[in-house]
C-alpha cells in the first residue's frame, strides 16, 4: 500500500508491514502473545547506587572531562502520537501558563546551551520528533532559535511510520470512508523503539560519530530532569570499562508505579522488561527498580541494526463520524536494546532525575517543580 503524500516522506517498512497485519488476522500478535512465559528472575547484581557519595568527585570530574572533549551528545525523543495534551505536540507546551518560551523542548535545549557553556565544550543535540510532532515542533524550535544551542550543534531526525489496522488485519486506509479520515487516524508513530533505526538510517549517528561523539545521552521529552549531570555520565563511563554498552537510569519503585521492571532473562541477561510482557501475577514488589526509560548509549555500539520485537497494541480511538472503535498499531520499544547488548542499570535520585509529565493533570501538579527548571536554564524570572 502506498503513504498518503502530506507523510510519504517518513520512513515506511512496508515488507515488515504486510508481515505484521498478516499476523494480526490470524492472532498469533493478540496480546497474550506479548507476554514472558514466566517471570524473569530480579537482578542478581543492584544497580550502581548513584546516591552513595564516596565515588561522587571520581565520576563527577570523568563526566567532565568528556563533556569538555566534545563526547557526549543529547537526543530527545519527541515522537509520539500527540494525543494527551488535547490533541498538540507535548514538547512545545510552556510549563510557565502564558510564556511559550518554556516548553519542554526550550528547557532540554537549554540545558544543553548551558552545559556547554559550562564546559567549554560542544555538545550536539539531536530532537526525534514523529509525523504527529514534526511540524510544530521544527516550528516552534526554530521560533526559539533552538533556545541559543549553537546552530552546528542542532540535528533532528523524524520516526518512521506505520498504518493502524482493523483487529482482522485490515488497513485502515483501504476502508471505503478513509478518504474522510486524517492522518492521525490512519497512522501511528511505531513506538520509541525505532529510534535506534532512525538513528542510523538518517545518517544522525554518522554525523555525531565524525565530530568525536562516543556516547548519547537519550530520554523523554516530558523528563525535564533528565540532564546531562556530569556525576551520572561518570557512573556510565566507569560502567562503559567494565564492558557496558548502554546504561539505564533506574528509580526505586513507589506506590502508583505501573508499567514494568529491570530483571534478569533467560541466560542471565539484565533487561528491561516492559509490563506489558510480564506474565499474568508476576509481583513487581520482587522488582524494586523501574525504568525511567533515560538511556545512556555508547555510539559505537549502536551503528548496527536490532531485530527488535513488534508489539501490537491494540488502542480505542474516536472514530470519524463518531463513536469509539479498537485498532491496532505496531510498536517496538527502544529498552529492549538492553536483550541484545551489556548493560548496567544506573541507581539515581528520583526527585531529580525523573519528572515524568504524561497529562495534563500531571503538569498541573508537577508545576512548581518544572518552573523552576525553567529558572534554573534563564527561561523564567
Amino acid at each position: 500500500m502506498q503513504l498518503r503524500p502530506s507523510v510519504a516522506h517518513h520512513a515506511f517498512d512496508r515488507a515488515a508491514f504486510d508481515a505484521l497485519r498478516a499476523r494480526v488476522g490470524t492472532g498469533a500478535l493478540d496480546p497474550a502473545a506479548n507476554r514472558l512465559p514466566q517471570a524473569p528472575t530480579p537482578l542478581t547484581r543492584p544497580p550502581i547506587d548513584l546516591r552513595d557519595g564516596a565515588a561522587a568527585a571520581a565520576r563527577t570530574e570523568l563526566g567532565l572531562a568528556a563533556l569538555r572533549a566534545g563526547k557526549v551528545a543529547v537526543l530527545v525523543l519527541n515522537g509520539g502520537m500527540a494525543t494527551r495534551f488535547g490533541g498538540g505536540a507535548k514538547g512545545v507546551v510552556p510549563v510557565v501558563e502564558g510564556n511559550p518560551r518554556t516548553s519542554f523542548l526550550a528547557i532540554k535545549l537549554a540545558e544543553v546551551r548551558e552545559r556547554a557553556k559550562d564546559c567549554g565544550g560542544s555538545i550536539p543535540v539531536v530532537l526525534m520528533h514523529s509525523f504527529a510532532t514534526e511540524a510544530a515542533s521544527v516550528a516552534h524550535v526554530e521560533a526559539l532559535d533552538w533556545a541559543g544551542v549553537a546552530a552546528p550543534s542542532r540535528l533532528w531526525f523524524s520516526q518512521s511510520i506505520m498504518p493502524r489496522v482493523l483487529p482482522d488485519g485490515t488497513p485502515l486506509a483501504s476502508l471505503p470512508e478513509a478518504q474522510a479520515f486524517d492522518d492521525q487516524t490512519l497512522y501511528a508513530a511505531p513506538g520509541h523503539g525505532d529510534t535506534l533505526g532512525r538513528l542510523v538510517g538518517s545518517g544522525v549517528l554518522a554525523q555525531l560519530r565524525e565530530r568525536g561523539v562516543e556516547h548519547i545521552l537519550v530520554s523523554n521529552v516530558d523528563n525535564v530532569g533528565a540532564s546531562l549531570d556530569p556525576l551520572v555520565l561518570g557512573a556510565h563511563l566507569q560502567a562503559v570499562r567494565e564492558g557496558a554498552a548502554v546504561s539505564v537510569e533506574v528509580v526505586r519503585r513507589i506506590a502508583g508505579d505501573a508499567g514494568g521492571c529491570v530483571a534478569e532473562l533467560p541466560g542471565g541477561r539484565p533487561a528491561i522488561i516492559e509490563g506489558f510482557r510480564l506474565p499474568q501475577g508476576t509481583d513487581l514488589a520482587d522488582y524494586p527498580h523501574f525504568n525511567t526509560n533515560t538511556l545512556w548509549l555508547v555510539a559505537a555500539a549502536m551503528d548496527r541494526s536490532f531485530d527488535l520485537s513488534w508489539f501490537a497494541v491494540r488502542k480505542q480511538i474516536a472514530w470519524p463520524g463518531g463513536g469509539q472503535r479498537e485498532v491496532v498499531q505496531f510498536e517496538q520499544l527502544i529498552g529492549q536494546v538492553t536483550e541484545f547488548v551489556p548493560t548496567a542499570f544506573l541507581d539515581v535520585d528520583r526527585d531529580t532525575r525523573f519528572l515524568p509529565i504524561k497529562t495534563r493533570e500531571d503538569l498541573a501538579a508537577a508545576r512548581p517543580r518544572l518552573e523552576s527548571f525553567a529558572r534554573a536554564v534563564g527561561l523564567a524570572p
